[in-house]
């Protein structure tokens, strides 16, 4: 029965951890699907030719923040800091 001893028998331990890894993998797609959906609105809303300067700097400025969560939603270890982190250095 050598087929049988190369099987690996999943534990409930085991299974358990596989299951709480597949749901934060759901949710982290479902939180950068509504980031990019987000994102594009803004960008529209900030390209509108009717919004003052100062209204198309906020939304220029909000889509900078979604930007840099969806970038830490990605990475693992530590994030970045914002883009104005390398500035200042």
């Amino acid at each position: 029965m050598k087929v049988d001893q190369d099987m690996e028998c999943s534990s409930i331990p085991k299974l358990a951890y596989l299951e709480r890894e597949t749901r934060k993998r759901r949710k982290r797609s479902v939180k950068q699907e509504y980031i990019k959906m987000r994102v594009s609105q803004l960008k529209i809303e900030r390209d509108n030719p009717h919004n003052s300067t100062i209204d198309s700097e906020w939304y220029n400025r909000i889509i900078q923040e979604l930007e840099w969560a969806q970038q830490v939603l990605l990475e693992d270890e530590q994030p970045s800091n914002c883009f104005m982190y390398k500035e200042q250095k």
